[in-house]
């Protein structure tokens, strides 16, 4: 099964670049599940970085969040060390999933985020915080990949209008260029459970 896995990762990476996917990722634990679509429009290995388009979801015991947006980004000065501002709309919805007060909600939102990138000790580093007027939603991520090792560890917060995770985990390189498996914990609505994913990344 393990090299029909790989076989099938291997030959989805150009349907993934034909279709105009540049990063996917998706995560489940049985306290939460989350994915997220990011698209660049236009070339990644300029000096002037592409807007983005994305879409995201989110579910959790008592709810369930989704939006698409766009993010114009643009470049600060720097070498090695690269910051990427960006703002932008997006449309964004939310089902409630109990009998609480929370009502279902649909809006259009405004976006902001900024991005750091860079070398580091032994490898690189990444970081990542968006965030949304709707439904005070904001994200926070980072990583750490080192260069003699096939992993990197990877932070997240996530914080909406009632609910909030963190989640604490390893990105794993599976020997498939651009695919990864990511296992963890992710702690939610007050419990820790461990979580596993896939990610593709063609940045």
């Amino acid at each position: 099964m393990r090299p029909l896995a790989l076989a099938a990762l291997t030959c989805a990476a150009p349907v993934a670049q034909a279709v105009g996917i540049d990063y996917a990722q998706v995560d489940t634990a049985s306290n939460a599940t989350n994915g997220v679509i990011v698209s660049a429009l236009g070339p990644t290995d300029t000096a002037t970085p592409p807007p983005l388009v994305s879409a995201t979801y989110a579910r959790w015991s008592n709810g369930e969040a989704a939006s698409i947006g766009y993010v114009y980004r643009w470049a600060l000065p720097g070498e090695d060390h690269r910051w990427f501002v960006g703002a932008g709309i997006g449309a964004n919805s939310f089902r409630n999933r109990a009998s609480s007060t929370d009502r279902d909600d649909a809006a259009v939102s405004a976006r902001l985020q900024s991005e750091w990138l860079g070398p580091a000790p032994g490898g690189n580093y990444y970081a990542l915080v968006q965030a949304a007027s709707f439904r005070r939603t904001w994200l926070a991520t980072g990583q750490y990949a080192f260069s003699s090792v096939p992993f990197a560890p990877e932070w997240t917060r996530y914080h909406e209008r009632g609910y909030q995770s963190t989640s604490l985990g390893l990105r794993i390189s599976i020997g498939v260029p651009r695919w990864f498996v990511r296992v963890g914990v992710i702690r939610a609505e007050g419990e820790s459970r461990p979580y596993v994913g896939v990610a593709y990344n063609g940045f």
